[in-house]
């Protein structure tokens, strides 16, 4: 039997190190001969971290905190039983109400993220978000202009914004995951792509699955649609705390599948804020995990 680690007082045992090429920060999550635990973010009243679960231990939530919600990012839960991904075409909720949860034979990593009471009901201003923690000074947010305006012209004039994030890496350095936060403000559509440029070290190729911290206007979604442009699309409305399914194309033994040039082969998809009619800003926050094709396991 493994041990029961209280998350609320539990000792963390993993560097935060400035990525070396890359926005954002290093953390190396990866299994070993005990659990790992990250230090602890704050942003908008929400706490985020990582962790690490080797096979056969524990993890005690802090429900006092607030609610929490979990979100498998490699390996799998036993207790609740959870993977990755959901099934295609689903939407499930990361919000967990019991009090302890347990790792599968394969061991979990883990974001545990718990909207505490300080937590805004909406997201009407960027300034809400600021993120504290260690190695703040790397979590600058901007906007997707700023960000992509030496690439495309798309994002011009729209209000989206973007924080760099967290990258996790397996022992011998190679990345897990990428794990970062954006906004879209009202009505926002953030493109319609298929992740089809060829990868190199600095953007690897990623099977990416979202999940919801605050939809702004309740009508926000993933998307996809036949090609870009297209008056045809098929929406997956997502509410708070809520995953979706792959929306890449999977191999018959479960893992992404790869195009001639080495990207994870997608349709076009996007996410489209929505609208409510209502005077001022009410932002969608969804965390985005770009989950390298070695590590995305469909199962």
């Amino acid at each position: 039997m493994g041990n029961v680690i209280d998350i609320s007082s539990a000792k963390t045992n993993v560097d935060v190190v400035k990525h070396p090429t890359r926005f954002g920060v290093t953390l190396k999550m990866g299994p070993g001969s005990a659990s790992r635990i990250s230090p602890t973010w704050t942003m908008a009243g929400w706490r985020l971290q990582f962790v690490r679960l080797i096979s056969g231990d524990s993890l005690l939530l802090d429900q006092s905190a607030g609610a929490v919600f979990v979100k498998v990012i490699e390996g799998a839960l036993a207790s609740p039983h959870r993977r990755t991904y959901p099934a295609v075409g689903d939407v499930v909720t990361t919000r967990l109400a019991q009090p302890v949860i347990s790792a599968g034979s394969e061991g979990a990593l883990l974001s545990v993220y718990t909207r505490t009471p300080a937590a805004p009901p909406a997201v009407q201003q960027m300034n809400q978000l600021v993120v504290n923690g260690p190695m703040a000074e790397a979590f600058a947010w901007q906007s997707f202009e700023q960000r992509y305006n030496a690439y495309t012209p798309f994002f011009n004039g729209t209000d989206a914004h973007l924080v760099p994030g967290f990258h996790l890496l397996d022992n011998d350095g190679a990345e897990i995951a990428y794990v970062f936060f954006w906004t879209a403000g009202k009505g926002v559509d953030l493109s319609t792509h298929n992740h089809g440029n060829t990868p190199n070290p600095d953007a690897p190729a990623f099977a990416e699955v979202h999940q919801v911290l605050y939809n702004g206007t309740g009508t926000g979604g993933m998307y996809s649609t036949p090609e870009p442009g297209a008056a045809e699309r098929h929406r997956l409305p997502m509410f708070v705390g809520e995953e979706h399914g792959p929306f890449f194309v999977i191999t018959g033994n479960g893992t992404a599948k790869l195009r001639e040039n080495g990207a994870v082969e997608y349709p076009w998809h996007g996410w489209q804020a929505g609208q409510d009619g209502l005077p001022g800003q009410a932002y969608d926050l969804v965390c985005a995990y770009e989950i390298t094709a070695p590590y995305a396991k469909v199962v």
